[in-house]
């Protein structure tokens, strides 16, 4: 019996149940939202009680709305794009006003906008902060670091799952190919399992290297789940610049990790070593954290090996971590690390930024224009993936180009109208949009508080729109669209009589 069925035949008995998935989407993550909440002050109870109780609060009544919407709802077995990525917008929105609610409530942050950013930098998997890491007890720690989990797990949800299946055909979302044994979401249901265990597993992975390493227990457990979804919160002021030199070393690793397909990593776990290594766009990801690595290596003096990969990896899986203080490296180091941050990791992956796929597909659409300047008659197209893209895909994959670079140019603006540097405010807008975070301005460990309060809030659209690849935003825009030909039209009708 399908779900429409089954709720024909509750109504039955007198039980009215609708279809939404944006109310849905949002009782997912207010569900994640609960799990965490309620772990953190479990862990954190007998170093502040207060911290725990308000969690614990918290815990409890985003609980219960979960409980009574997936009562009184069903989810909608095709929902259309729009409905999908609406969804996706309530849901991050709902986990900000959650997460401010308990920084408010529980007195880590005194103000309204200071603690919208802060939410925001959590869920949108943002290295930036505007509290003393070291000056956070245990169960805010904790959540802090949760909430940026929670935002790598509905990024991927959406990146792996949702889009995918909504918006088929568009060369933009990845998709897995091949059999139904081998494709990581051959249904829904059995993809946001595949992607929850997956994600799961990495972040144990790494709790238990840190925690061999001799990270301690409580910073081992912060800093998995900040890793694999490539959030770069740290409970130390110098982020990983203190930590062991093993500590380092996996960090670059599971950053690496948490900056790669999804899909290509069930190719791996699956044993399809063939297409994993094969697979264009990891190519390209690998390549450009290693030319970055050389380049920061000739231009940096005194820098090891060891610290330029780490750095490398930071700035192209969007992680935000640092070893070093790299703010002050020499103009074209900073050049070369901003166009890995801005790159960004891969599609389906949990970091964020321009995608590595999109990047590519660029260079090849500008080759492509240059060579019909030089010869309007010759015959040029533009392939990937074993198949010739169409216009309209390449006039879709354009128009987000326009929408992402005018969001980092516009936030840039914002934040010179505030007395910024304007490369520095460009290199802050392009950071946020891409979740990465530090930047000149906010120096490589992510002090927020350089920003100041008008900063803060107007980066906060562009974390948004980073941590959902700007279709938020452009389905935004399309409404807006849509709402004045309507409004025209209906003036039209009314004025008509009057003729």
């Amino acid at each position: 019996m399908s779900q429409r069925e089954a709720s024909k035949a509750l109504s039955g008995f007198g039980v009215a149940r609708r279809d939404s998935y944006s109310r849905l989407a949002v009782a997912d993550g207010l569900s994640a939202f609960t799990v965490v909440a309620v772990l953190a002050a479990a862990a954190g109870v007998t170093d502040d009680l207060g911290d725990s109780l308000v969690l614990f609060a918290a815990g409890a009544i985003t609980g219960s709305i979960t409980i009574v919407t997936r009562r009184s709802f069903v989810r909608r077995e095709r929902p259309p794009a729009a409905r999908v990525i609406a969804g996706l917008a309530s849901t991050w929105a709902a986990l900000v006003v959650a997460g401010s609610v308990v920084y408010l409530a529980s007195g880590t942050i005194t103000t309204v906008d200071e603690a919208l950013f802060e939410s925001a930098a959590g869920f949108s998997t943002v290295a930036a902060t505007t509290v003393d890491p070291e000056s956070l007890g245990t169960s805010m720690s904790l959540f802090r670091a949760g909430t940026q989990f929670v935002g790598g797990l509905v990024g991927l949800l959406a990146g792996v799952v949702a889009l995918p299946r909504t918006m088929k055909g568009n060369v933009q979302i990845p998709k897995g190919r091949g059999s139904r044994a081998d494709r990581l979401v051959p249904d829904p249901a059995i993809g946001r399992q595949r992607v929850v265990r997956l994600y799961l597993a990495l972040a144990t992975a790494c709790g238990f290297g840190y925690l061999v390493t001799g990270l301690g227990a409580r910073s081992s457990l912060i800093h998995a789940l900040t890793t694999v979804s490539t959030g770069g919160f740290s409970d130390r002021a110098d982020s990983l610049a203190s930590a062991p030199g093993g500590a380092k070393v996996l960090a670059t690793v599971f950053m690496l990790i948490g900056g790669m397909s999804f899909f290509a990593l069930f190719w791996l776990l699956r044993g399809n070593h063939r297409r994993f290594v094969r697979s264009p766009e990891l190519r390209i990801y690998l390549g450009i954290i290693g030319v970055v690595t050389l380049a920061l290596l000739r231009e940096v003096d005194g820098l090891s090996v060891g610290d330029a990969l780490f750095t490398a990896a930071s700035a192209s899986s969007t992680t935000g971590l640092a070893v070093i203080d790299w703010t002050g490296f020499p103009a074209g180091a900073m050049a070369l690390l901003l166009v890995a941050v801005a790159t960004g990791a891969m599609g389906a992956s949990a970091g964020s930024g321009l995608r590595v796929i999109r990047a590519w597909l660029l260079c090849l659409f500008a080759a492509r224009e240059i060579r019909r300047q030089l010869d309007p008659k010759a015959v040029t197209l533009v392939r990937h993936g074993g198949r010739t893209l169409g216009d309209e895909e390449l006039d879709s994959l354009t128009g987000y180009q326009i929408a992402h670079f005018g969001l980092c140019g516009i936030g840039a603006f914002m934040l010179a109208l505030t007395g910024d540097e304007l490369v520095d405010s460009l290199w802050t807008a392009i950071s946020v949009v891409s979740t990465f975070g530090p930047s000149p301005t906010m120096g490589a460990f992510g002090d927020a508080d350089q920003l100041g309060r008008l900063g803060q809030l107007v980066m906060i659209p562009g974390m948004l729109a980073g941590r959902l690849t700007i279709l938020p935003l452009l389905l935004a825009v399309a409404g807006l669209q849509q709402g004045y030909r309507a409004l025209f039209l209906g003036i039209r009708r009314l004025a008509r009589p009057h003729r």
